[in-house]
Parts: structure tokens; sequence; C-alpha cells
């Protein structure tokens, strides 16, 4: 891969981290409900829920960063 490529992968992950984040700080539900809609569409054979099981491993482990930054934002708001 090209390292304007991966330049542009990396800024793209960035901001939609940081965009689900500020959404998160207004609707503390939304992680919760992202995590309902992954589980009901790979319960429901949807193509959304069609991924490796590493995939899913990723995608756990990326909304818990989210959840731990828009937490430490919360509290930080908060002072």
């Amino acid at each position: 891969m090209n390292t304007e490529l991966r330049n542009r992968i990396f800024a793209n992950d960035r901001l939609l981290k940081a965009l689900i984040t500020l959404i998160s700080l207004r609707d503390p539900h939304l992680l919760d409900e992202l995590k309902e809609i992954f589980e009901f569409a790979a319960e429901t054979g949807n193509p959304m829920g069609d991924a490796p099981a590493g995939a899913w491993e990723h995608l756990r482990e990326e909304l818990e960063a989210i959840a731990a930054l828009s937490q430490a934002a919360e509290q930080g708001l908060e002072h």
C-alpha cells in the first residue's frame, strides 16, 4: 500500500472516530446501539453482518476505544 493511501485511510479512521465520539457525547446510548445493530445484522444474515471473526474483534476494540475517549472527553468537559 502506498504512503498516500495509507495516510488517507489513517485520516479517515481518525475523523470517523472523532465524529462517533462527538455524537456519543450527545447521545449516551449510541455506542450500545451500534453494538446492537452489528449483532442484529450478524444474527439475521444481513450483508452488513458478514465479516471475518478478526474484523468483529477489531470492531469491538474500536468501539471500546471510542467509549473510553468519549468518557474522558465528558469528564474533561465537566471540569
